[in-house]
This record gives structure tokens, C-alpha cells and sequence, in this order.
């Protein structure tokens, strides 16, 4: 297994950003963390959707995969109203998606957090 915290991620004390093992790349959950660990839009649900994507694109590059790599996703958010904000957020930033897709609405690490996004990706060459 791999343990990868790619550059312009804030890197967690007790997790890894991605974790490679065999051809799959599991990412772990990705929100509107800075590199420092701040919340980035506090109380903007557009502006952390936008951020915790951008995260998960960092993710994707650091393995050298594509959204078309993303066999699932995990979405989590505070309130079931913003489920359909998230998903104009990533249909806009890494395009439309047809994958195994769970969302979940639930309390996050951080009270000042509103989404919380993380996939597998398969890294198997075609």
C-alpha cells in the first residue's frame, strides 16, 4: 500500500489524503480544507462545495486519474438541501459522473464543515 498526501492539501495528523492499494486509489474524505487546515467559506455552502471538489481533483492528479476513474463517491452533507447545490458543483468542476453514489446527511468533523465528498478510484491501465 501507498500512503500519498499530495502538495496543496492540508495533511491530517492521523489520516492519509489517499491510500493506494492495488489498482484502486481510496479517497478519503475531502471538504473545504485549506493547506493550513482552515475551512475555506465558512457558512457558503457553493464556496465549500467548490473547494472540497477542487480537493478531490488534487487527489485524482496526484494518482494520475480522471473523474471517468471514479468508481464511487460518498456525499456528505449537513442539511438534504444541499445535495442538489453539490451536484451542480461537481457536474460544473469534474463533469457529470455515472457511479456507484451514496449520500449521506449527517453532522461532519467541524461544525463550521457543510460537505464532505470522497471517492474510489479504479487505477487499473485499459
Amino acid at each position: 500500500m501507498e500512503f500519498i498526501d499530495p502538495p496543496g492539501l492540508w495533511k491530517a495528523p492521523r489520516y492519509a489524503n489517499i491510500v493506494v492499494a492495488g489498482e484502486f486509489a481510496f479517497i478519503a474524505g475531502q471538504t473545504a480544507f485549506d493547506e493550513q487546515g482552515n475551512v475555506v467559506g465558512v457558512g457558503d455552502i457553493d464556496a465549500q462545495c467548490e473547494r472540497a471538489l477542487q480537493n478531490l481533483m488534487i487527489c485524482l492528479r496526484a494518482v494520475k486519474a480522471t473523474p471517468q476513474d471514479i468508481v464511487k463517491v460518498t456525499n456528505y452533507v449537513t442539511d438534504r438541501a444541499y445535495l442538489a447545490r453539490l451536484v451542480e458543483a461537481r457536474n460544473r468542476i469534474i463533469g457529470e459522473l455515472r457511479t456507484a453514489s451514496t449520500a449521506v446527511v449527517s453532522g461532519l468533523a467541524r461544525d463550521t464543515l457543510l460537505v464532505e465528498v470522497d471517492a474510489i478510484a479504479h487505477l487499473g491501465r485499459r
